[in-house]
């Protein structure tokens, strides 16, 4: 029974309905009328009511006057009254003359538009009406009109009235003829005056009517939103899927291809867009409010930027039935949040994200409760298996209908008009644990080690793809039952690593993301309490991960309590620093595997208790998850060894799911706790501690506190992690292999033409073709001008690939040129070669501009390679991946070979450890030269190299020139370091690449790469990996070609150096050299940061002793103190004039 009501609720009576087919403007609609007894303005054709407004999602813009219908606008039509003249208007009611002669133009031009009808229809006659006629004001009679004689009696009738003066209201009528030649219709009187309308006016127009003559409308005109079945609906969604969508391209083709047939098979599972959504009422949310007093806020201003989104994003909602128009007296306004810009995309437009602001709603929402499941569970029952996949769920709320008593609560409010739901929004109380029901719902039963959820996202794990197909096809079966779908451009596929809830999982386990790395280890020093909270909140996520998170963060923690002041302390410094230090390890957990033997490993200190679940394998012991607390106030004043057995009992009760039921080892460092069962059961907590012990089974074990857990964690760490990034680190590139070159050889212009030539044995210059290879070659005198070299033809499109190969560590064009020109050429190499690093963006960053000394130069004359080596430190670095801020480095001064070690500390011992690994690689130096730092001349160090019979010479204070060698090599490696590292935290792994560029470049005084002086030959780079490997035919003779080509090295060693003292002497023609005797009266420059008005330099002083290179020992004339400086840091003092000294 369908009940027609009014705006203020009055419901009206109607005779009978029909389904018509209307339109407005140039669109069809097809909608039910009724026919009513009620006495309606006759302006008006019909009234269509809030039943088409909302199945049509109709919007009614009463800014700019305008009906909204899906992207199409109708304007609103401020017509008169259709048969109601305005003053301005000539309109007769009488038969007079001059009404005879007026004209029905206007009515004749309405008709047809009006209907619908052709012209050739259309044929109108006057009609007049058959009697007197008084129409009392506000009411209504029934009239009778003449059908003219010339009509044929047996068609309809189209009526349409003429326009007049007086007020009245007549409507078009579709009429059948009395026996008596006439019809009836109906005159209204909406004015307060009397109308009086004479025999024989004429009324209108009438004319027959052929049904046949009626242009109908298509179906397809006819305007119906959200009418389409499940079926139409799995067509859509079919045609929409394309093989793209999924990105499978890690896989190779045959893998690729059984997994594009899977999910395309599925693609009942799969949505693109707001039409193909899927919707479910296996689920039905309910709005319980607090009170029924309706809540209506104002709608937010939209943001310029964001309108034109808006109005998108309200029309693609309203066109899939989504929400409709409401006329609810609950109202909450609309916010747009703009979404990350991908960042290769930067000229893409803006997008945004459409959120209600239900905050007040939800402050009068009952509380739907539900738990939901813990996401460190999550992790450990889906982490180390070795194909991963993740499924997201598209507009995951909007799959859920609504009850249609909830949908006007939920009702929003923008410039667009209002709109209420139809489907599950985002933002709503308990939106959450409604969909959680829904999928926990669906997937119930199927979830385990091989599928997990949390929310929309659904992650599925396996250990083959056969494994994963499977479980793929199980879990698309249950949402293709509850018609839910995926969006297929947000899916993870056959990921051997994957990031899922702020882990990185793996077949190794799980370990923090990067993304959450970079935020704990980019986090600012805490300024404030606030920060500090934060900071720690953060942390809080990845407590499992940390050893002992309590004992290190109780610091912090302190700062929190209440009435403490915020003092920033050395421990609590210390304490930041090294839970960053922790988590930029990006620590890495096993997952707990059933079939191993568990250990368990506790400790306590003072402050709190901790404890490691373990288990072994292969002889090597893996952590699988950390557990620590903060002791409390009364517990910190436990003796040792109840702390020692709280620590056993709180690790076993945090571990209780996977200990119960298991026998596993318990270590521990309190041997009495061997024992336990012997303890004293007092004081009565005790006695409770060993009664829940009882119930497990255990064996403990004593190791020593040596072995104390961070040790043993530590080793197990250093031996068994793999850093990924080092495995592709000195990958060569494969378009400048053999075959590849060959190929590009043969498409080159140029080339090609040389290359036909010397097919056909014409003589072409210096070039030729390899016998082995196929390649073109060329011959050049080497730079000796002793022997011939031949070398590879680059083409042109290869040529831009092998400068950046040479240039990958960020070298100088000659050392860049020198790399090149070993093994290829083309014309114009070294022109390109320059080009292309003196604009190269990283160096132009990275490098400052040259600048020109003034220092005195001093050659090298060394013993041999090996003999005389220099060590420096450089750091205090960014903290490394591997936890390294540090490099010592040490170069040998002969051949300016340069080895470096990244170090996490610069103590003496730590030194000393890596001054032993060079020994024995390279032997023992006779003299080594370091400057003056505490690590260096300390007690140990000394004892040290006296004891290796190593002098030890040591360069002057505040003067790095004195090791320059050294000096210059930093310079270089730290240009280089930056100009490679994308991340700061890289540059120990980019160390290693740093090392073999640079010992095997052309150096710019010996003219011989360091490598080649100190092992006698060049070592193999990336760019020499494609070239065939060398062979040694006749051992003897190979000897002696090694002996002669040593000795000629280091002869033409010796002249490059001279000449390139000699050729460089006049970068210091001018330059005043001081001359300093013993017993002058110095001053020595004043080596700390001096204020504006105090002394830039500190004396007097006197020359005791003159060393060699320039340097000087002085003595203060004040306190008899010695110091070694460099003449650049001293001065004399004029003697005075003749006249003055006196």
């Amino acid at each position: 029974m369908v009940r027609i009501k009014t705006i203020d609720n009055t419901v009206v009576p109607y005779m009978s309905a029909i389904n018509l087919k209307f339109k407005i403007e140039k669109k069809w609609f097809s909608n039910q009328f009724f026919v009513t007894l009620n006495s309606w303005n006759a302006q008006y054709h019909a009234i269509l009511g809030y039943d088409f407004l909302q199945r049509n999602k109709v919007v009614i813009d009463t800014v700019n006057k305008q009906l909204l219908v899906g992207n199409q606008k109708f304007d609103f039509e401020e017509n008169s009254p259709t048969n109601v003249c305005s003053e301005t208007t000539d309109c007769d009611i009488s038969e007079s003359d001059k009404n005879k002669k007026e004209s029905f133009e206007q009515i004749n031009n309405n008709f047809g538009e009006k209907f619908n009808v052709s012209e050739e229809t259309f044929h109108a006659l006057n009609v007049k009406i058959a009697n007197n006629i008084t129409v009392q004001p506000f009411s209504t009679e029934i009239i009778n009109l003449k059908v003219p004689k010339n009509i044929s009696k047996n068609k309809d009738l189209i009526f349409i009235p003429k326009k007049n003066k007086l007020g009245y209201l007549i409507n078009e009528s579709l009429n059948v003829p009395t026996n008596a030649n006439l019809f009836h219709t109906i005159i209204e009187n909406n004015t307060n005056k009397v109308i009086h309308v004479r025999k024989n006016t004429i009324m209108g127009k009438l004319s027959t009517f052929d049904v046949n003559d009626i242009m109908s409308p298509s179906e397809s005109e006819i305007y119906q939103i959200n009418n389409l079945n499940l079926n139409e609906i799995h067509k859509m969604r079919r045609d929409e899927l394309l093989k793209s969508d999924f990105k499978l391209d890690h896989l190779n083709d045959k893998d690729k291809k059984d997994m594009q047939d899977l999910l395309l098979k599925n693609y009942k599972v799969f949505s693109k867009s707001y039409k193909t959504l899927g919707e479910t009422s296996a689920v039905i949310p309910e709005f319980s409010l607090l009170h029924n007093f309706p809540l209506q806020t104002k709608p937010y201003s939209i943001p310029l930027m964001a309108k034109k989104y808006a109005q998108q994003e309200i029309n693609n909602l309203l066109e899939a039935g989504i929400i409709e128009p409401s006329s609810s007296s609950y109202c909450f306004p609309v916010i747009f949040i703009k979404k990350k810009q991908n960042p290769n995309d930067s000229n893409s437009e803006p997008k945004f994200r459409m959120v209600v602001d239900y905050r007040l709603l939800n402050s009068i929402t009952e509380t739907f409760k539900i738990c939901l499941p813990k996401i460190s569970e999550i992790i450990k029952n889906i982490a180390g298996r070795k194909i991963y996949c993740v499924l997201d769920l598209k507009s995951a709320f909007f799959q859920i209908k609504l009850r249609d008593e909830d949908k006007r609560k939920l009702a929003f409010c923008t410039e667009m008009g209002n709109f209420q739901p139809t489907r599950l929004p985002f933002g709503s109380k308990n939106s959450t644990s409604y969909f959680h029901t829904l999928i926990s719902k669906c997937l119930n039963g199927i979830t385990g080690k091989n599928v997990q959820f949390f929310l929309d996202d659904i992650i599925i794990a396996a250990d083959s793809l056969c494994e994963l197909k499977v479980t793929l096809q199980a879990v698309f079966d249950r949402l293709t039952k509850f018609n839910l779908t995926l969006d297929p451009s947000k899916l993870q596929l056959c990921k051997p690593e994957i990031t899922y809830l702020g882990f990185d999982l793996n077949a190794n386990g799980f370990s923090p993301s990067e993304q959450n790395v970079n935020k704990v280890t980019n986090f600012p020093r805490p300024k404030n309490l606030k920060q500090v909270r934060m900071f720690l909140g953060m942390l809080n996520y990845f407590r499992g991960l940390i050893y002992d998170y309590a004992g290190i963060v109780e610091p912090l923690v302190k700062l929190t309590k209440k009435n403490t002041p915020f003092v920033w302390s050395v421990e609590c410094e210390n304490a930041f620093n090294t839970v960053q230090e922790i988590i930029l390890k990006k620590p890495t957990l096993k997952n707990f595997d059933p079939n191993l033997p568990i250990s368990l490993i506790t400790d306590a200190s003072k402050i709190a208790i901790c404890g490691i679940l373990l288990q072994k394998k292969d002889n090597v012991y893996y952590p699988l998850e950390f557990f620590s607390r903060k002791l409390t106030p009364a517990e910190c004043k436990y003796p040792s060894i109840r702390r020692e057995l709280l620590a056993i009992y709180a690790s076993v009760k945090h571990f209780h799911d996977q200990l119960l039921g298991e026998n596993f080892e318990l270590l521990t460092d309190a041997k009495p706790l061997t024992e336990y069962q012997s303890l004293d059961k007092k004081p009565e907590i005790v006695a409770r501690w060993l009664l829940y012990l009882g119930t497990f089974s255990f064996t403990p074990t004593h190791i020593p506190g040596s072995l104390n857990p961070a040790d043993f964690l530590s080793r197990v760490v250093e031996e068994n992690s793999l850093n990924v990034n080092n495995i592709t680190l000195f990958q060569p590139n494969d378009k400048l292999s053999m075959q590849n070159i060959s190929i590009e050889q043969k498409q080159d212009a140029i080339l090609s033409k040389i290359m036909n030539d010397l097919s056909v044995n014409k003589q072409c210059k210096q070039y030729f073709l390899d016998v082995n290879s196929g390649l073109l070659m060329i011959k050049n005198a080497h730079k000796n001008k002793k022997k011939i070299v031949n070398r590879i033809v680059i083409p042109k499109s290869l040529i831009k690939v092998c400068i950046e190969t040479a240039h990958a560590p960020h070298f100088g064009v000659r050392k860049t040129f020198e790399f090149i020109r070993h093994k290829y050429q083309w014309k114009g190499m070294y022109l390109d070669t320059k080009n292309f690093c003196e604009h190269c963006e990283k160096c132009l960053e990275n490098k400052p501009k040259a600048k020109l000394t003034q220092t005195q130069m001093i050659p090298k004359r060394n013993l041999a390679p090996g003999q005389c080596i220099a060590i420096d430190v450089v750091g205090k670095l960014p903290r490394s991946t591997d936890n390294k801020n540090f490099i010592l480095t040490i170069i040998d001064h002969y051949s300016r070979y340069l080895e470096a070690y990244p170090l996490q500390n610069i103590t003496s011992r730590t030194i000393i450890n890596c001054l032993n690994k060079y020994f024995a690689n390279f032997g023992l130096p006779k003299f080594l030269i370091t400057d003056n730092a505490t690590n260096f001349i300390s007690n140990e160090t000394v004892e040290f190299l006296d004891r290796l019979n190593i002098q030890h010479r040591k360069s002057s204070i505040y003067y790095p020139m004195a090791n320059g060698l050294l000096e210059r090599a930093h310079r270089t490696m730290k240009e280089s370091l930056a100009s490679m590292c994308e991340n700061t935290f890289q540059w120990s792994e980019k160390l290693l690449f740093f090392k073999l560029y640079y010992n095997n470049s052309i150096h710019s005084v010996t003219k011989f790469a360091p490598a080649e002086i100190f092992f006698g030959r060049k070592q193999n780079l990336p760019l020499d990996s494609f070239f065939e490997p060398v062979t040694v035919e006749n051992e003897s003779k190979y000897l002696k070609n090694i002996r002669n080509n040593m000795c000629s090295i280091r002869n033409e060693f010796a002249k490059n150096e001279e000449q390139y003292f000699k050729n460089n002497a006049p970068h210091i023609k001018g330059r005043k050299v001081p001359n300093f005797n013993l017993g002058d009266k110095v001053f020595v420059k004043n080596f700390s940061h001096p204020h504006v008005f105090q002394e830039k330099y500190k004396g007097p002083f006197e020359i005791i002793k003159i060393l060699r290179n320039n340097n000087y020992v002085i003595k203060s004339l004040k306190d008899n103190k010695t110091m070694k400086l460099n003449e650049s840091k001293i001065f004399k003092q004029e003697q005075p004039r003749p006249n003055l000294r006196n």
